[in-house]
């Protein structure tokens, strides 16, 4: 394994900061050395924003756990069976919430619930000791993150504003890409729509970031909010591409040509951040149709295809500028700057189904856990049972789930023998400070810099410090003792795997499943009730969903899924907007719309829509054609032409019947 020297400044800074908590902390007398220690692995972070982000979250989770345990030790201290049942309750609640957040705020709401069975399960039967032992944790992790912030304030704070600046060109070539290839008519097949989707979940990860962002000293708040404008564009353009990209395509040879010098000439002109050609649509409208072609609707079809063009590139357009007002700091105009003021970035929807197995998943494992310590009275009891809840916590919203906390038993299989090396090979050699600092950095050294490499190590050091009697005076647990905690750990490791595969189901392929029906639910939705609000949540929502199946996709068996997934959100945006439009119509109009969305919801569930659903879309266009509704900038008709170009790109040509 290659390190970098920044993998090795990370290691020093890591272990500057133990050092310092920890001789602090002795020297304060605090009765918990080792939570300093360990505060100290889980805060440090390559980057100063994910650092101090993390910091602020732990803090204050163990205040809110801290909170919570006085107040349920308030009213249950006589009865302490039912203490611990409501500490599994609240914590089980804590961990399943946090997978409603998907940024990392989760962080926060999990150490809430993990902080509170590490103060709270202990002492169902003293409860007049959890103040104390609120006050010494609060303290010492107080302690810890000021000792992190303080080394990473002192060396080399190291920004996230590089990454996203590399992220941030690959995003703008990718998309430069597929613009130039929608305005020529080429369509993606399976693999590059599957890169696609790729782009769009990394776009939206910028989500992800959006709370480390706040705390990188080295980001200003205008940056910050221009990367959120310029992620609100670029997700934007997504059904606007994929639709030009099917109408360019499901024109006939000779209209592909003749479009081609207009829309090659208004994508370069955005390509360099000029607006766009105010002229654009009225070419696109001269252009004759193919002979022989219906002309109704050509005419339709190029209506919508220069109104779309020109909002394409007029988003493009200022996507540049956001770029240049990001990297070059160029003054925006009055109005996008405006718009950076109130930025927000793109909200990450909570997946519920996750969120709610894992919290059942961590309330049996409790709940089985609880009852035989209570019968056997071990003395690692609590140990077991904290090791499994939090295990599952942390690996139950995994696609596979089983495997990851297979992976962790290893994991914690690896950190229980440092832990013993540590304790009965390393430390009792150290006989004062200085050979106590060369011994931890015997170990804190190579760990440290394969932690800032493969984020693995965090939790060896972690799992490993917590396995060490680490006060201010070193006194090894008898070895005996030692070993009754390895079992405890590992038996807490097997109790979690069990109990994850009773709650819910493992793969790639069952949660792409999951996704695409939560998809076709929300569009069954649509066909019976839009607003403008619940378009655009929904698009949304489906860009989430595009999110969370990009990492997915390729463990699935089918190449085409990525246009269908594509497909399908193009087809909720244009029903949203169909229903939303329809309402105001009336007589035979909304029957023959009413029938179309009835054809529609029927359908839905079908690996392919039929030619009875044409016949019924085509039946909707005839009707408002014979009212006189015959403009593709009528947003109605607008609609059923996007409908059927999203559904039947290469079918005939619509004709209106008398």
């Amino acid at each position: 394994m290659k390190l970098h020297p920044s993998h090795w400044l990370f290691a020093l800074k890591l272990y500057l900061a133990i050092m310092l908590a920890y001789v602090i902390s002795a020297r304060m007398g605090l009765a918990q050395t080792y939570w300093t220690v360990v505060t100290c692995c889980v805060v440090m972070n390559p980057m100063s924003g994910a650092m101090r982000s993390k910091a602020v979250y732990r803090f204050c989770g163990t205040l809110c756990a801290g909170v919570v345990s006085l107040t349920l030790a308030s009213f249950l201290s006589q009865a302490p069976v039912l203490m611990l049942a409501c500490v599994g309750l609240v914590a089980s609640a804590a961990f399943g919430a946090s997978l409603l957040d998907r940024t990392p705020r989760s962080y926060g709401i999990q150490l809430m619930g993990i902080t509170l069975m590490i103060i709270a399960v202990p002492a169902v039967d003293a409860p007049d000791t959890l103040f104390d032992q609120m006050v010494t944790r609060s303290c010492e992790i107080g302690l810890a993150i000021l000792c992190c912030t303080v080394v990473d304030s002192i060396l080399m704070p190291r920004s996230l504003g590089p990454t996203v600046r590399t992220r941030m060109g690959g995003w703008l070539k990718d998309m430069e890409r597929w613009i130039d290839e929608a305005f020529s008519g080429r369509q993606a097949d399976a693999a590059a729509t599957q890169d696609r989707i790729r782009v769009l979940g990394d776009i939206s990860s910028l989500s992800v970031l959006a709370s480390q962002l706040r705390y990188d000293p080295l980001v200003t708040r205008k940056e910050r909010r221009t990367a959120f404008c310029l992620q609100a564009r670029l997700l934007h353009l997504v059904p606007l591409l994929y639709g030009i990209a099917s109408r360019v395509a499901d024109a006939g040879p000779r209209l592909q040509a003749a479009l081609r010098k207009p829309l090659g000439d208004a994508a370069r002109s955005a390509h360099a951040g000029r607006p766009a050609d105010r002229s654009l649509p009225d070419r696109i409208m001269e252009l004759e149709p193919e002979p022989g072609d219906a002309p109704e609707w050509r005419r339709l079809v190029q209506e919508n295809l220069a109104e779309m063009s020109e909002s394409t590139l007029n988003t493009w357009a200022e996507i540049r500028r956001f770029e240049r007002a990001y990297t070059h700091k160029e003054a925006l105009p009055s109005e996008l700057a405006k718009e950076v003021k109130l930025a927000r970035t793109f909200t990450l929807r909570p997946d519920v189904y996750l969120a709610t197995r894992v919290f059942l998943g961590c309330l049996l494992t409790f709940t089985l856990l609880a009852l035989f310590w209570a019968a056997t009275g071990w003395s690692s009891g609590s140990l077991m049972l904290f090791q499994a809840v939090v295990i599952l916590a942390f690996c139950g919203g995994s696609d596979v789930a089983d495997l990851a906390i297979l992976a962790t038993g290893r994991i914690v299989v690896i950190a229980l023998a440092a832990a013993g090396i540590m304790s009965y090979g390393l430390l009792p050699l150290a006989k004062d400070l200085t050979s106590f600092a060369f011994v931890m950095a015997l170990f804190i050294f190579p760990a440290g810099a394969w932690t800032a490499k493969n984020p693995i190590g965090i939790l060896i050091t972690a799992i490993a410090f917590s396995s060490i009697n680490f006060q201010r005076s070193y006194a090894p647990y008898s070895f005996d003792v030692f070993l009754d905690a390895c079992v405890a750990n590992l038996v807490g490791v097997f109790v979690a795997f069990t109990c994850v595969k009773l709650v819910r189901s493992m793969g790639a392929k069952h949660a792409v499943e999951r996704l695409l029906w939560t998809g076709r639910r929300d569009i069954a939705r649509l066909t019976r009730h839009s607003t403008p609000r619940e378009r655009d949540s929904y698009l949304n929502r489906s860009l989430n969903r595009i999110g969370l199946l990009a990492e997915r996709m390729s463990g699935t068996a089918d190449p085409e899924q990525g246009q269908r997934i594509m497909r399908g959100m193009r087809a909720g945006a244009c029903v949203a907007d169909l229903r939303y439009y329809g309402n105001r119509t009336e007589g035979e109009l909304r029957k023959s719309l009413e029938r179309l969305l009835a054809a529609f919801r029927t359908e839905l569930n079908q690996s392919a829509f039929t030619d009875r659903l044409r016949a019924r879309i085509d039946e909707t266009l005839s009707t408002a054609w014979g009212l006189g509704i015959r403009s593709a900038r009528d947003p109605f008709l607008r609609s059923l032409v996007s409908l059927r170009l999203v559904l039947f790109e290469f079918s005939e040509a619509w004709r209106p019947v008398p």
